[in-house]
C-alpha cells in the first residue's frame, strides 16, 4: 500500500510505502508491519517493534527505535537512504547496504551489519556491529559489553574509536582502526596471549602499549595521553589476557593471608567463598556477596605509592589490635572512633608503614549486600563498596555473570570517610602517643644506603654513615623480629666504598606467610630505629598448594610425640612424626591394618613445611603405599605407631566398606575376574556377572522411568498420606539414527520437535534403533539417550520401561512399521505420533516416471500401503507439508493429521550482495532426488547459464556423497563433501538452487537458504507443500532453460534479490519460529494429556 503524508500515532501491521514528499510521524511497526520509505519520503519518530523498516535511495528516517525478540523479529534495512538518531535494542537488528546512518546507539543485544557509512556510533550492554568490506564507521564508542568487528580478509574501515569504562576492544582490531583511545576502565583483549600471573604491561613513546607474558610480547599503538594511568592484566576467561586501564590510585583491599572473622572462626581471606558468613564489628553474621581479587608483580608496583601495601603492626591501633601485623592496600579504611580512615593516612613510619618494594602482591576484598565493618586480624576494617572501582579487580566480569540484573547504584558508606582535617589529626596523635612512637624523619637519619634485593634466601644492599668510614653493623628484621646481623663491608664500586652487605637467611623465609623485611643500625635502641632507605621490603605470602588431598587429619595423642596423619586411602598413608625426647633420631614406625602390622619404616622423609613453622625437624615425614591396595569390600582400621614406645599417632583412621561403585571397587572386581583359571570358575564368574548385569540394567531402567518413586507415591496417595506429585509427562522418540543437523532436514525436524516437547514440559528419552552401540557415546542437551550397554534394542527398552511413557513419537515409516505394534504391547497408556519425513511412496512414484523405471511403481504401491497402515494405527499423524496432509486426509479418512513445521533460525550476520558470488546446491546424497538434481544442475542447467555468464560459479555440497557425484567437479563446478556449518557456504553464495525433478515433502535446503538470507531458485516439486509467499513465483522454474534464466537474473538484479531476501526471512520468522512449533505440537501433546485425565 502506498500512502500520502499522515500525522498522529499509527500502528502498522501490514505493508506501507511512503515517498514523493510524503511525511509520516509517530509510527509503530508491530509484528508483520512493514514500512518502506522511498525516494522523497520522510518518516519521523518510528518505533519498529518486531516489524520491518526499509529506507531506500532518497528516503529519510529520523528518530528510529528498533526492538525485536529472539525469533529475529524487529529489523531495519538501509538501501541508499539515510537514518539519523537510531537506537537498536532488545534483539532488534539491521543491515546498512548503502546510504548512511548517524547518531546511533546499539545496546541490549541489538546488532547492525554495516556495508556503507555509519557515523557517531555507540555500542554497549550486549550491542554489536560488524563491518563489511565496503563499510565505514566513524567516531565509534565501545561501552560496557559492547562488541564490534571487521570481517576477516575484508576491507572495512573503522576510524576513531573510544573504548569507555567496561568496554573491550580486541588487540587484533586496533591496527584496523584509525586511532584508538582507551578511557579509565576500558579493556584491550589480547586473545592470542595466555595469561600469566607474572605478566607485565608497559606504556612508552607515542604511546605504545607492550604486553609481556613469559617470553611472548605484543605491542599496540594507542591515541591519547596516559600519564598517571597504567594497565593491569587479567585472564579474559577464554585463554587470553585482558589489559585494563586504571588510574594510578588504589582500591581498598586485604593482602593474602589476612585472617577474617567468620561464623566458623578466623579464615584467611583467600580461602573465603561467596555465601560464607563473616562476622561484622557489630557482632552480626552476614553472607559474602562477592570477593574481588587482583595481583601485581614487583616491577609493576615499584615506587607506586598508590599500590604498595601498608603494614599495620600488631597493637598499633590500640587495645592490642590488630592481633597480628595487618597488611592492606593504601586506600583501605580502618574503622576508628566512628569514622573510616584510609590506611595511608595513618602512616607514621614505625608502627604503621608502607612497603618500599615488594616481590609481588595479591589483594582481596569482600563485598556484602551493603557496606559494613569487618574484623581483620581482630581490627575493625571496611568491606568493599563499589565506588566505580569494581573494574580494578581482575575478576570483575564474574560479578556481572553472577548478578546480570544488578543495577549500578551510588556508593553508600556505613560511616564517614575521613582523609584530612582535625578528626584525623586527633586520631593520629592519640595512636602515636599511646604507642610511645617518636618517628625518625629521613632528614634526621644518620645512615644512608639502599636495599637492592630480597629473596627467600638472600638479602642484599649497601649502607654507610657519612660521618664515618667504619663499616656499619646492621640488624635484619622480619615482621619486627631480629633474625640476624650483618656487617656492610663488601666492595660496592657503584657507590664508591666497601659498604655492601649480603645476608643469607638461615633456613630461608617460608612462602606460607608474609615477610616485612627492614634493615636498621644494629646499636639503635628502642622503637625509633635508624632504618635503611628503601625499606620495608615485603615478600608476599604465596598460594599454598597442599601436598595431598586430606581425607583424615589426626593429631598425635601422645604427649611424647608430635605429628599428623595427613592422608589415608586404600593404597596409601602419609604424614609426619617427631619424638622431642630423641631430637637427633628419626622415629621408626609401624602401620597396622585391622590389628595386623603390614608396614614398617623410618620417618625421615623431607617435610620443610613442618620445619618452617618450628613443629619439628625437616626430616620427619613418611609416605607408604599398600601393595596390593586394601580391599574396598571390608571395613579397614589403620593405625600408625612409634615402634620403640608403641605410642599411637593420633586416633585410628577408619575406612568404611565401599557402598558405591568407585575406582577401588572396580580394581577389586578386576583382580577377582583376573584370578579365574578353570572352567568351573569361568561358569561361576560369568553366571554371577550376567545376573548382576541384568539386575543393573533393570535397575537403571527403573531409575530412568521413576518406577519406584511413582509406585510409592501412588500407594501413599491411596492411603491418604500425600497428594499426588505433579510429575512431568514422559515422551519417547524413536528414529533409525542419531540426529545430525548437518546431515539432513529430517534431523533438524526431530531435534526441533524434541526441543518443543521439552518446552511443553515433557521429559524426553531418545533411542536410535540402528545405532544402539555408537549412540551410547553421544549426548544431547536435556535429552536422555537410551543405548548400549543398558539396552540392546528398542524392544528391550520398551519392555524394561513398560507402561512408563505418556507419548511415543515414531519418526519415518520404516520405524513406525517395525515398532508400532511393540509400542502398543509395552506402552499401552501412551499416545502414539507417527511423524512423516515425507510420503516416501510419492517420491518413488515420481522417480519411476522421471527415470522411466516401471519396476519402481510396484515398490511405490508397497510403501504406500505400509505408510497408510502405520497412519491408521497411530493416534496422530504428523507431516510438514500441507499438500501431503491433504492427501492423507483424502486417502486415509478418519486419521487425525497435523501439519507441524520445524524451527529454522534466521541468520543475522550475512554478507552484502556485492560480497557474494555464485550459486549453491546443498543436499543429502543418500536420497535419490538429490543425486538426480546434482547431475541435472551440472550437466544441463549450468551450461545454459554459462552461455550468458561464464563467470557464475556453482558449488555442490552435502553429506553421504557418492563417488559419481564427486566426479562432477569441473571448471565452474566445485564439489565438496559435508560441512559442519552450512553458514560458511551460504555466506559465499549469492543464491541457492533446489533443482529437484522428483521427491516429496518440505525441502530443508530451501528453508535453510531463506533463513540464511540467500534467495533460492527452485522447481515446483521442490516448492511443493511449503506455502512460500507469492514473491517466489519469480524464483520458480520447471525446465533447465527456465532455471538458468532465473539464476542469471537473480544473480545480477540486486533489487529483486533484496526483495526475495526480505520475503524469505519474513516467511521463516512467521512460519518456522520456536513459538509456532510449540503451539502446533502443543495441540497434540495437549490432547494427549486431556484425554488421559478424562479417561
Amino acid at each position: 500500500m502506498t500512502s500520502s503524508s499522515s500525522s498522529g500515532t499509527h500502528l502498522v501491521s501490514s505493508d506501507v510505502s511512503i515517498g514523493n514528499g510524503a511525511v509520516w510521524t509517530d509510527t509503530e511497526l508491530g509484528d508483520g508491519g512493514e514500512l518502506f520509505v522511498e525516494d522523497g519520503g520522510l518518516a519521523v519518530n518510528t518505533l519498529v517493534d518486531k516489524g520491518d523498516l526499509t529506507v531506500d535511495t532518497g528516503g529519510v528516517a529520523s528518530g528510529v527505535t528498533v526492538t525485536g525478540d529472539w525469533n529475529e523479529n524487529g529489523y531495519f534495512e538501509v538501501d541508499g537512504g539515510t537514518i539519523t538518531d537510531l537506537t537498536v535494542e532488545n534483539q532488534g537488528w539491521g543491515i546498512v547496504n548503502s546510504g548512511s546512518i548517524n547518531n546511533v546507539l546499539v545496546t541490549d543485544s541489538g546488532y547492525i551489519e554495516i556495508a556503507a557509512l555509519a557515523d557517531n556510533v555507540t555500542v554497549s550492554n550486549g550491542g554489536g556491529i560488524e563491518v563489511d568490506s565496503t563499510g565505514v564507521v566513524r567516531n565509534l564508542t565501545v561501552g560496557p559489553g559492547g562488541t564490534f568487528g571487521i570481517r576477516p580478509g575484508e576491507g572495512g574501515v573503522i576510524d576513531s574509536v573510544t573504548v569507555a569504562s567496561g568496554g573491550t576492544i580486541n588487540a587484533a582490531d586496533i591496527s584496523s582502526a584509525g586511532g584508538v583511545k582507551i578511557q579509565n576502565g576500558g579493556n584491550i583483549d589480547f586473545s592470542g596471549m595466555a595469561f600469566q600471573s607474572d605478566g607485565s604491561a608497559t606504556l612508552e613513546g607515542d604511546p605504545v602499549l607492550t604486553l609481556t607474558e613469559g617470553s611472548v610480547s605484543s605491542s599496540v599503538s594507542l591515541n591519547g595521553d596516559y600519564s598517571g594511568e597504567h594497565f593491569v592484566l587479567s585472564d579474559d576467561g577464554a585463554g587470553g589476557t585482558v589489559a585494563t586501564l586504571e588510574p594510578d590510585d588504589g582500591t581498598p583491599c586485604f593482602c593474602r593471608g589476612t585472617l577474617i572473622a567468620t561464623e566458623r572462626g578466623e579464615t584467611a581471606v583467600e580461602d573465603l567463598a561467596i555465601g560464607d558468613r563473616v562476622r561484622t564489628a557489630s557482632g552480626a553474621l552476614r553472607p559474602i556477596r562477592w570477593i574481588g581479587h587482583r595481583s601485581y608483580s614487583g616491577p609493576f608496583v615499584r615506587r607506586n605509592k598508590n599500590v604498595l601495601p601498608i603494614v599495620i603492626r600488631a597493637g598499633a591501633l590500640g587495645d592490642g589490635l590488630p592481633r597480628r601485623d595487618l597488611s592492606v592496600s593504601p586506600l583501605h579504611a580502618m574503622a576508628l572512633e566512628g569514622v573510616l580512615i584510609p590506611a595511608i593516612c595513618l602512616i607514621n613510619g614505625v608502627s604503621i608503614l608502607q612497603a618500599e618494594s615488594i616481590d609481588q602482591v595479591s589483594y582481596f576484598h569482600i563485598e556484602l549486600e551493603t557496606h559494613d565493618v569487618l574484623l581483620a586480624e581482630g581490627a575493625p576494617s571496611e568491606s568493599f563498596v563499589d565506588d566505580d572501582s569494581r573494574n580494578m579487580f581482575h575478576n570483575a566480569v564474574e560479578f556481572n555473570k553472577l548478578y546480570p540484573d544488578a543495577a549500578p547504584l551510588p556508593a553508600v558508606y556505613c560511616a564517614p570517610r575521613i582523609e584530612e582535617g582535625p578528626i584525623l589529626e586527633a586520631i593520629r596523635t592519640r595512636l602515636n602517643a599511646e604507642a610511645g612512637i617518636a618517628p625518625v624523619s629521613m632528614s634526621a637519619r644518620s645512615i644512608e644506603g639502599y636495599l637492592d634485593e630480597v629473596t627467600r634466601t638472600v638479602i642484599r644492599g649497601w649502607a654507610r654513615t657519612p660521618q664515618s668510614e667504619n663499616p656499619l653493623r646492621l640488624s635484619i628484621f622480619d615482621n619486627g623480629v631480629a633474625i640476624g646481623e650483618v656487617v656492610a663491608d663488601c666492595p660496592r664500586p657503584d657507590v664508591g666504598a666497601d659498604c655492601g652487605f649480603c645476608f643469607v637467611v638461615p633456613g630461608g623465609l617460608t612462602p606460607h606467610m608474609r615477610h616485612v623485611i627492614e634493615i636498621a643500625q644494629a646499636d639503635d635502641p628502642g622503637t625509633s630505629r635508624n632504618v635503611l632507605g628503601h625499606t620495608p621490603w615485603i615478600l608476599d605470602q604465596q598460594t599454598i598448594s597442599h601436598r595431598t588431598i586430606v581425607r583424615a587429619t589426626v593429631l598425635a595423642s601422645s604427649t611424647t610425640m608430635r605429628g599428623y596423619i595427613d592422608n589415608v586411602s586404600r593404597d596409601r598413608v602419609c604424614g609426619w612424626i617427631y619424638d622431642p625426647s630423641k631430637p637427633g633420631e628419626s622415629v621408626a614406625i609401624q602401620v597396622a591394618v585391622n590389628g595386623t602390622i603390614v608396614e614398617r619404616s623410618i620417618a625421615n622423609g623431607r617435610r620443610p613445611d613442618v620445619a618452617d613453622v618450628g613443629a619439628g625437624p625437616e626430616r620427619c615425614g613418611f609416605d607408604l603405599f599398600f601393595i596390593p591396595p586394601l580391599s574396598p569390600l571390608t571395613r579397614q582400621v589403620i593405625e600408625v605407631r612409634n615402634e620403640r614406645t608403641g605410642a599411637l599417632l593420633g586416633q585410628p583412621v577408619v575406612l568404611e566398606a565401599a557402598n558405591q561403585f568407585d575406582s577401588d571397587l572396580e580394581e577389586a572386581v578386576r583382580r577377582a575376574t583376573g584370578s579365574v583359571q578353570d572352567a568351573k570358575g569361568y561358569d561361576q564368574a560369568l553366571s554371577f556377572l550376567a545376573a548382576q548385569m541384568e539386575r543393573l540394567k533393570q535397575s537403571h531402567a527403573d531409575h530412568q522411568s521413576r518406577r519406584r518413586q511413582n509406585d510409592v507415591q501412588r500407594e501413599r496417595s491411596r492411603r491418604g498420606l500425600a497428594l499426588p506429585e505433579n510429575r512431568a509427562p514422559r515422551a519417547l522418540v524413536i528414529d533409525s539414527r542419531m540426529p545430525d543437523a548437518c546431515r539432513d532436514a529430517g534431523s533438524c525436524a526431530i531435534l526441533s520437535h524434541m526441543t518443543a516437547l521439552r518446552a511443553l514440559g515433557y521429559d524426553i528419552s531418545f533411542v536410535a534403533a540402528d545405532e544402539m552401540g555408537s549412540a551410547s557415546t553421544q549426548t544431547m542437551n536435556n535429552i536422555e539417550i537410551c543405548a548400549a550397554p543398558f539396552y540392546s534394542s528398542v524392544e528391550d527398552l520398551l519392555r524394561r520401561q513398560a507402561h512408563s511413557f505418556d507419548l511415543v513419537y515414531l519418526h519415518r515409516q520404516s520405524i513406525a512399521t517395525r515398532y508400532l505394534p511393540l509400542v502398543r504391547q509395552y506402552q499401552s497408556k501412551a499416545r502414539v505420533i507417527y511423524a512423516l519425513a515425507d510420503l516416501h511412496h510419492m517420491r518413488i512414484a515420481r522417480q519411476a516416471a522421471i527415470e522411466e523405471r516401471p519396476e519402481l511403481m510396484a515398490k511405490a504401491r508397497q510403501v504406500r500401503d505400509a505408510e497408510y497402515a502405520a497412519a491408521r494405527q497411530a493416534d496422530f499423524v504428523l507431516t510438514h507439508s500441507t499438500v501431503e496432509a491433504a492427501i492423507l486426509r483424502r486417502d486415509v479418512p478418519g486419521v487425525e493429521v497435523h501439519v507441524v513445521p520445524w524451527e529454522v533460525p534466521v541468520r543475522k550476520r550475512t554478507p552484502s550482495f556485492d560480497a557474494r558470488q555464485g550459486v549453491l546446491f546443498l543436499g543429502n546424497f543418500s536420497h535419490a532426488p538429490n543425486v538426480d538434481a546434482a547431475f541435472w544442475l551440472a550437466e544441463e542447467i549450468m551450461p545454459v547459464v554459462w552461455r550468458q555468464r561464464p563467470d557464475i560459479q556453482c558449488v555442490i555440497s552435502g553429506a553421504d556423497m557418492p563417488e559419481r557425484v564427486s566426479q562432477l567437479a569441473a571448471p565452474g563446478v566445485e564439489v565438496i563433501g559435508p560441512v559442519f556449518d552450512c553458514g560458511v557456504l551460504f555466506d559465499k553464495a549469492r543464491l541457492s538452487i533446489a533443482p529437484l525433478r522428483f521427491g516429496a515433502g518440505v525441502k530443508g535446503k530451501i528453508l535453510d537458504s531463506l533463513g540464511a538470507g540467500v534467495p533460492c531458485v527452485m522447481t515446483p516439486i521442490a516448492a511443493e507443500g511449503t506455502e512460500l509467499p507469492r514473491d517466489f513465483t519469480d524464483a520458480t522454474g520447471e525446465t533447465a532453460e527456465a532455471l538458468a534464466a532465473l539464476i542469471v537474473n537473480l544473480h545480477d538484479d540486486s533489487t529483486t534479490h533484496a526483495r526475495l531476501v526480505r520475503a524469505g526471512r519474513r516467511f521463516i520468522r512467521e512460519r518456522h519460529d520456536h513459538a509456532r512449533i510449540i503451539d502446533a505440537l502443543g495441540r497434540i501433546a495437549g490432547d494427549t494429556r486431556v484425554k488421559r485425565q478424562a479417561g
